[in-house]
């Protein structure tokens, strides 16, 4: 004897051919039952369906055929996901809720399944999803990069209005913000390249709530430096546990920009290498097919050690490499887990190496 079994909302159900035959059903209470379904679709057998085969068992039935794989001891167990149980439960939950007095009226059911839709959500919600977090990290440290840039440049003009020099002389800007926001005077500067035009500079004479102002402004902007270097170090070391295959073919920055852009670490394990290669360039492709453009080569994996070292002629053969490892570390990251990291690196190193028209700069 065979029987279809099925589990839904309302509790678990199984049927023959004609009839339902046995059912166990839910408590009537949202929280309880989105935790049960969160156990059922992680394949897991709750409470309710192991007695349900129990029961079955005792009754004379020797095979279950189920929408989900399972197996017990005593039972021939088959997977069919969208067996007759299943069938019949989609079109008549509704009219069983009532007629096993699950809930008094239709309207009470509409208020429970969107209780239970509200705690699935907020389970979903609830799930660490380290790609994500990853992403904003990255996203807050490009405009991190993009503020400091545009207040550096300011802090240059301002400062350079006083000691011009050393705004010339000292190309960095970090090191400019530490030397104002720390020294400030002209004659206090301890650069020696520097100090030697402070009674020589031809800089106008700035007075002591002029050079607090500067100063105080030049400390903020070093302040975002350490902010910075303190989300940089978070994005590589949290990168190097969540994607180390990843991080290890592309490094931790652009392996997350990379996930950044295409949206998560599982949209990118979907995608091609050919589309990998490119994520970052959209706005040149699209160029490329509305005015016939020359078509770019590569996006946001352009700042990779290896296609910067390459010789120009080579780079877009570099890339194709690149992008074709950056798809199985993905892919290896997401769906297995597996650090393959090492295999990878070699492999990606071999072809450069023998390939002959690969040169270095």
């Amino acid at each position: 004897m065979k029987v279809y079994v099925a589990t839904n909302i309302i509790g678990v159900f199984a049927f023959d051919d004609k009839k339902m035959v046995d059912y166990s059903l839910f408590q009537p209470d949202a929280v309880i039952i989105a935790e049960k379904l969160k156990d059922v679709r992680k394949g897991e057998l709750i409470p309710e369906e192991e007695k349900l085969i129990k029961e079955l068992k005792r009754a004379g039935y020797k095979k279950i055929i189920w929408d989900k794989r399972i197996d017990f001891p005593g039972m021939e167990c088959l997977y069919e996901p969208d067996n007759v149980a299943k069938t019949i439960l989609q079109k008549d939950y509704r009219k069983l809720a009532l007629e096993l007095k699950f809930v008094p009226t239709q309207t009470e059911l509409n208020k429970l399944l969107s209780r239970i839709n509200i705690q699935l959500t907020k389970s979903e919600l609830r799930k660490e999803k380290k790609d994500v977090i990853l992403m904003r990290a990255i996203g807050v440290l490009d405009e991190l990069d993009r503020t400091i840039n545009t207040l550096s440049e300011h802090m240059r003009e301002w400062y350079g209005l006083y000691f011009p020099e050393a705004e010339k002389l000292i190309k960095d800007h970090e090191h400019l913000a530490t030397a104002i926001s720390t020294e400030g005077k002209r004659e206090s500067i301890s650069d020696s390249r520097v100090r030697k035009y402070a009674s020589l500079s031809a800089g106008m004479p700035f007075n002591g709530d002029d050079l607090i102002a500067v100063q105080g402004y030049a400390k903020e902007v070093k302040s975002l430096y350490k902010t910075r270097d303190n989300i940089s170090l978070y994005i590589r070391k949290e990168a190097k546990t969540f994607i180390p295959n990843l991080t290890a073919v592309a490094g931790p920055l652009i392996a997350c920009r990379l996930i950044s852009l295409a949206g998560g670490l599982d949209k990118l394990a979907k995608l091609p290498a050919s589309t990998i290669q490119l994520l970052g360039a959209e706005k040149a492709l699209f160029r490329h097919l509305k005015s016939n453009e020359k078509p770019p080569k590569f996006g946001v994996i352009f700042a990779h050690s290896l296609i910067q070292d390459a010789d120009r002629s080579v780079r877009g053969k570099v890339a194709r490499m690149l992008a074709s490892k950056l798809m199985f570390a993905a892919r290896a990251d997401f769906y297995t887990g597996k650090n393959i990291s090492e295999k990878l690196m070699s492999d990606l190193t071999a072809k450069i190496g023998t390939s002959s028209k690969v040169k270095k700069k």
